[in-house]
């Protein structure tokens, strides 16, 4: 009986550990200005070698252990999202949307480029982000997580006066109210550093909120997520006017706003107005496509994507190269040539009648000073 007892204790404390350790990961992206772009590319490869169980080639311990980052190695199973923060619209709008590792490598991978990091915001409102992290927790009964914050560590959330310009109570006293005396949250941190001299880090810590109470109030609902669009930068045309190619190879390059560093796109070609040519690219990671040794003729091209919600965008285009384009310069080449010819046999011929005219007038002298019959004055000297 005892020993039963002792099993279903274990067994249990076993089950509320695992509860309590869900593995959660969750990652901040601090993108102020006071950033530099570079450092958030170093940050950005260690954050993926530490995942991915790799040891940092970059980044080096600035507090803590080399082993504790062994702790912060995802696993099958994980649930991992990442968000930006930095300004006050910026980080109220984190709502973190975790996905289920399965593959670990391609897993972390594409949630360490869900987002463009990219150092665009004035502040750096530092408290509220964790506090928007903290918040998600608690409303999903998640006590223990992992935490990852990639920022200079400069809380700059001022506002009018010198003070955050928080829209409501609830946001100031979620951001306020973090980790208190009277309002705990437990952190454990790791810091890497790419720069002795730069506040800079990559940072890891086990967060336990299970003491931790959200303030009373409704909260606010985040901003929907902006609309990702793709937009056709070349060529551009209408059905109405096509824009027009001289060229057989014919590139098609596009630009998207909003959408994730690991998007695909998909191009697709087709021939109308008698053209009968169709072709699909799909799965292209860069921003521009060529189609070579395409024949005369009007197409419609739409630039989508393979794996999200983007906007499409579509042009089109009409190609004139080879066809009967050459015979206007030909017959114009000709045309030169024959004026060309006309004026110079015209002066050819003017050359020959004058020298036909000099023939004719001294062939008369000749013929009439020969002429017997003429007769000439004597002249006394010789008589």
């Amino acid at each position: 009986m005892i020993m039963n007892r002792i099993v279903t204790i274990l067994f249990l404390s076993a089950c509320l550990t695992t509860i309590q350790a869900q593995n959660d990961i969750f990652v901040l992206v601090d993108v102020s200005r006071s950033i530099r772009q570079s450092e958030l590319n170093d940050a950005k490869q260690a954050l993926t070698e530490v995942l991915t169980g790799v040891n940092p080639s970059r980044a080096f311990i600035a507090y803590g252990n080399q082993t504790d980052l062994t702790n912060y190695k995802a696993n099958v199973n994980n649930k991992i999202a990442i968000s930006k923060f930095g300004s006050l619209n910026t980080t109220i709008a984190i709502n973190p949307t975790p996905i289920t590792i399965q593959n670990i490598g391609s897993d972390v991978n594409s949630m360490v480029n869900s987002i463009t990091w990219t150092p665009i915001d004035q502040q750096t409102y530092f408290n509220l982000a964790k506090a928007k992290i903290a918040e998600y927790a608690k409303r999903n009964k998640i006590n223990i997580y992992k935490l990852c914050i990639i920022s200079d560590n400069i809380n700059d959330d001022f506002g009018p006066n010198g003070t955050p310009n928080y829209p409501n109570q609830y946001t100031r006293e979620l951001a306020e109210g973090y980790n208190t005396t009277s309002n705990p949250v437990k952190e454990t941190w790791t810091k890497l550093k790419f720069n002795q001299n730069s506040n800079f880090t990559l940072s890891f810590s086990s967060v336990d909120v299970s003491r931790y109470i959200l303030p009373t109030g409704p909260g606010i609902t985040p901003p929907p997520p902006e609309p990702a669009i793709i937009k056709i930068s070349s060529p551009i045309g209408t059905r109405s006017k096509e824009a027009e190619s001289k060229s057989k190879n014919l590139t098609v390059s596009w630009t998207c706003t909003n959408c994730p560093a690991d998007i695909n796109y998909s191009v697709r070609i087709s021939g109308y107005d008698g053209n009968k040519f169709n072709d699909t690219r799909n799965n292209l990671t860069s921003n521009s496509t060529t189609f070579n040794n395409l024949s005369g003729g009007k197409y419609r091209i739409t630039v989508s994507d393979s794996n999200y919600s983007a906007a499409s965008d579509t042009t089109f285009v009409n190609i004139n190269a080879g066809g009967l384009g050459w015979i206007i310069p030909l017959l114009l080449l000709a045309a030169a040539g024959g004026a060309a010819y006309y004026f110079w046999n015209k002066r050819r011929q003017k050359k020959l009648n004058a020298t036909q005219s000099d023939n004719y007038n001294s062939s008369d002298i000749y013929n009439q000073n020969s002429d017997p019959t003429t007769s000439y004055p004597s002249n006394p000297e010789y008589f």
